[in-house]
């Protein structure tokens, strides 16, 4: 503890000086004046101020608000010790800076006290202080560090302009940095991609994850890929990098140049809607999925919902921030709420339900960040890449055996190879669509003989693949030959699929429609994307032509 003892009588300084030794205080400083006083205190800074009123040359009233301002943004403890009696002239020391008097002739124990208790009060500023200025560095650098990470963002997290005339969105943040995303591209067919997100609670370190999904989406839609394997993959990339405690829901929506026929692939994510120019929600794409990150690739599973809409009919999506916000009764919204929020108005647009929020929450706060989207069904005028393809004619023939059949899904390795080789992009996410079809149909029916009317119930549908993997695991003497042939003269590519199994009722085609059963949609849709499919040898030979 420094104490600058301020009094122009020697006598008075030498007892002051005496008593503070004896109290143990032996860094001590004396002056005869205020100005003395001054010059010393900016050399040794002292800690408490014990100051005479009447001196010469400058008095205690003009030297303490001196020595405060010399102190800076630390408490200076002054203590006038004075023989003023009259409460003017002691009120007066207070208003000039002073935070304690006493009387001459001083009391050494009650001046002792006082001493004591202002130290206290400068070493409880003086780390008031220092904490102030590591919180403003602190501050100073996380502001710095947001700035940095939101120009990463505003580069990173790009969305393709040329995709705005199609689809209204809206993304609405909690705090700074935004847990949800919302990503859409166009597709080397002239199609379009979409993904809305929404990853475990809201800030910076939930939306850290952006980063490389954006990445992942953005590369593999410029090259057409297909929901299963874009949800693969991106299901794999979170599950290296993020935390077990935290996940990715989503949405992934793909849309072809006739802005008609929609796959979506929902993984933790609230319903994503269809409805119709007259407000009837005619479709609803519920979370069929885990979120992404959570399971191992054996695990996962990546197939997707196809649907038909109609021209004017309208896809919403929306994340579960919007489902949660509570009222001042605090009910929540819930997605019933939503959906009477669709159906009073059928042409509602993302402002008109932002609208809505506020009036829902009223003086309540929300406390998610939320995200709104909604396609309307129309054609997509973007017209496919032009990519040069390769015009020599290429045949390929692989076959599966039972080894290759347990070990996975292989329709993503080989359609790699055919786009790859050929420079078919445009036509990735369609081919990948009918062989998929097609192998999940000989593996199923005709080599593990499985029953898709199993699929009919929920419960029937676990059964399905609990089935299918009992018999995969046990399968033997089993093959599946895909043949490929590219013809470029006739711009078109026939597939042959040949499965040792024991065949079908292909009357059972003809029964195909696009009902609401979990099978069937299959052969239907293969028939819709390629220009010929014809079945033979009781159903063991399936031949398609895919014109391109």
């Amino acid at each position: 503890m420094r104490i600058l003892v301020v009094d122009d009588d020697p006598i008075n300084r030498f007892l002051l000086m005496n008593m503070l030794e004896q109290q143990g205080y032996v860094d001590t400083y004396e002056a005869e004046n205020g100005k003395v006083a001054l010059e010393l205190a900016k050399q040794v800074s002292p800690d408490l101020v014990l100051l005479d009123v009447v001196m010469p040359e400058m008095d205690g009233y003009e030297a303490a608000p001196l020595l405060k301002e010399i102190s800076g943004d630390y408490y200076l403890p002054i203590i006038f010790i004075t023989a003023l009696e009259y409460e003017e002239g002691l009120a007066r020391c207070l208003e000039v800076g002073g935070d304690d008097f006493v009387s001459k002739p001083f009391d050494k124990v009650i001046l002792s006290a006082k001493i004591r208790a202002h130290s206290r009060t400068r070493l409880l500023s003086k780390k008031a202080h220092e904490q102030y200025k590591q919180l403003s560095y602190y501050q100073a650098s996380v502001e710095r560090e947001h700035k940095i990470v939101e120009h990463i963002f505003e580069n990173a997290l790009t969305i393709d302009a040329s995709l705005n005339d199609y689809i209204d969105y809206q993304l609405n943040p909690a705090s700074t940095f935004n847990g949800d995303l919302f990503l859409m591209c166009t597709s080397p067919s002239g199609g379009m991609y979409f993904l809305m997100g929404d990853f475990t609670g809201h800030g910076l370190a939930s939306s850290i994850g952006a980063l490389p999904v954006s990445q992942t989406f953005n590369t593999m839609a410029k090259k057409g890929l297909s929901l299963n394997e874009i949800a693969e993959t991106i299901n794999q990339t979170l599950l290296l990098l993020l935390p077990e405690d935290m996940f990715f829901a989503a949405i992934i929506v793909e849309i072809d140049a006739s802005g008609k026929r929609i796959e979506v692939w929902n993984g933790g994510m609230p319903h994503l809607l269809l409805q119709d120019a007259q407000g009837e929600i005619i479709k609803r794409f519920e979370s069929k999925h885990m979120s992404l990150g959570i399971l191992d690739p054996e695990e996962f599973d990546a197939i997707v919902e196809r649907y038909y809409a109609s021209y004017g009919d309208r896809l919403i999506g929306f994340s579960d921030g919007l489902v949660e916000i509570e009222n001042n009764k605090k009910e929540m919204l819930g997605e019933e709420g939503v959906e009477k929020w669709l159906i009073a108005n059928p042409k509602i647009t993302t402002k008109d339900v932002f609208k809505n929020v506020l009036d829902h929450l009223g003086t309540g706060e929300r406390l998610d960040d939320i995200t709104l989207v909604i396609f309307t069904s129309q054609p997509l005028n973007l017209g496919p890449n032009n990519q040069d393809i390769v015009k020599l004619p290429l045949k390929i023939v692989s076959e599966l055996n039972a080894e290759n059949l347990k070990a996975g899904e292989p329709i993503s390795a080989l359609v790699s190879v055919i786009a790859n080789q050929l420079g078919l992009f445009n036509h990735h996410s369609a081919i990948f669509t009918v062989l998929t079809e097609l192998y999940n149909n000989a593996l199923d029916h005709g080599i593990l003989k499985l029953d898709s009317e199993l699929k009919m119930t929920d419960e029937g549908f676990f059964e399905f693949f609990t089935l299918r993997q009992e018999r995969l695991e046990t399968l033997q003497d089993a093959n599946i030959v895909f043949t490929t042939n590219y013809e470029p003269h006739k711009q078109r590519l026939s597939f042959q699929i040949q499965d040792s199994g024991q065949g079908f009722d292909m009357a059972l085609l003809t029964q195909v429609d696009d009902s609401e059963n979990y099978y069937g949609r299959g052969i239907a849709l293969v028939n819709q994307l390629c220009e010929s499919v014809e079945y033979s040898n009781g159903g063991n030979t399936v031949n398609v032509v895919y014109k391109l």
